[in-house]
């Protein structure tokens, strides 16, 4: 079809909430960035970053807009593949490799995505394979929090489970002022709450040296736990390797992983089994699809990062899906009504991929509009 991009607009939203923090990054206002790319035929597509555990700096973002414009101006959206090459790998001599701007640019890929299936008439999902129509989620939770104690974490838990149809919850190990006493305390009471049925899953985001790595999963294998998460800085390739061949851990990693080099890296090294790719973080569906489909062949699977109605259509689109990431609306009461249709687990603990044009969810604008930044 020929259509071209005429337009591309940014949207900043910010808004407070109670802070939460993980092992090494405090969670304070939330905040999401959205692009909407607009084009000769009348047809615009939407997409964007952050809306959950969100702190990167808004006001970088629409500057990467405005010099992702210049270059997008009068291309077809449909053609994301090479879109994403001209604008990712050929601008690595000026931009760098990876950081916000690779965000930014899986934003207006998403939102070329979304034009793509809204021509066709055919949900990302479906576009993207479609091999799964339901999918089991997971329940993102756990954080440390002021005032939340052992008890409240289990109370957490026990509402994810029995309220909100968790099969498989995930909880926060790692903050410095913890250590691994404490953190076996956390997962002990987690394990004594959800009972020996629900899968526990622990997500360190990168706090560990190897040698507390490996403490942390010897320690961990006495809990039954279902996947130890970013136990390690992401490009220590090589420890990731002796981790993993040192535990009967499944270990889970890729969240912050910009390339398809860096997942191929880890692979080679055989440095994790469960690969956390997020198409908001490297530069779209058609890199995380590459992912995907790489994890595939080498008999791994994938459990995607990040913020779920945008995950949802990549997870359920090849075999090797997992898990989705779910965030409920605890961890941001905004989430209540950001997004619609709302996206609720069903009482197996599984998800329903919609079957509707493009992305398939819609941000709530009269609500995000009382948030407006820029």
């Amino acid at each position: 079809m020929d259509i071209k991009i005429t337009n591309i607009k940014s949207e900043s939203f910010e808004w407070e909430r109670p802070g939460i923090w993980n092992g090494m990054h405090f969670y304070g206002p939330g905040r999401l960035h959205k692009v909407t790319i607009s084009t000769d035929q009348g047809i615009k597509g939407i997409g964007w970053n952050g809306g959950t555990a969100a702190v990167r700096p808004n006001n970088f973002y629409s500057l990467y807009v405005d010099y992702y414009k210049t270059l997008l101006i009068g291309k077809n959206p449909l053609e994301t593949k090479s879109l994403t090459i001209n604008l990712g790998e050929k601008q690595n001599k000026i931009l760098g490799s990876a950081g916000l701007h690779t965000q930014v640019l899986a934003a207006l890929m998403i939102a070329c995505w979304d034009i793509k299936g809204k021509v066709m008439g055919q949900s990302i999902h479906s576009l993207l394979g479609g091999e799964q129509k339901r999918v089991r989620a997971y329940i993102a939770g756990g954080y440390y929090a002021k005032g939340k104690g052992l008890s409240e974490l289990q109370q957490e838990l026990l509402h994810n489970v029995e309220n909100l149809n968790a099969t498989a919850v995930k909880i926060k190990i790692g903050d410095p002022n913890a250590g691994i006493s404490k953190d076996m305390k956390r997962i002990e009471a987690a394990r004594n709450a959800i009972g020996p049925n629900i899968d526990l899953l622990v997500d360190a985001n990168c706090a560990f040296d190897l040698p507390t790595a490996l403490s942390y999963a010897k320690e961990m294998e006495n809990y039954n736990v279902y996947w130890f998460e970013e136990p390690l800085a992401i490009h220590d390739f090589k420890a990731h390797k002796t981790l993993n061949l040192s535990t009967k851990l499944t270990i889970a990693t890729g969240e912050n992983y910009y390339t398809l080099a860096d997942f191929e890296t880890l692979m080679e090294n055989k440095g994790a089994s469960m690969l956390n790719v997020d198409a908001t973080i490297c530069p779209g569906y058609d890199v995380a699809l590459k992912v995907a489909k790489l994890a595939q062949e080498k008999g791994l699977k994938i459990a995607p990062h990040g913020c779920q109605e945008l995950q949802l259509p990549l997870v359920a689109a090849v075999s090797n899906g997992e898990l989705l990431e779910f965030y409920p609306p605890e961890v941001d009461e905004l989430r209540k009504e950001l997004f619609y249709p709302k996206l609720k687990i069903d009482k197996d603990g599984y998800v329903t991929v919609p079957d509707i044009p493009g992305i398939g969810f819609e941000l709530n604008m009269d609500l995000l509009n009382r948030y407006r930044v820029k």
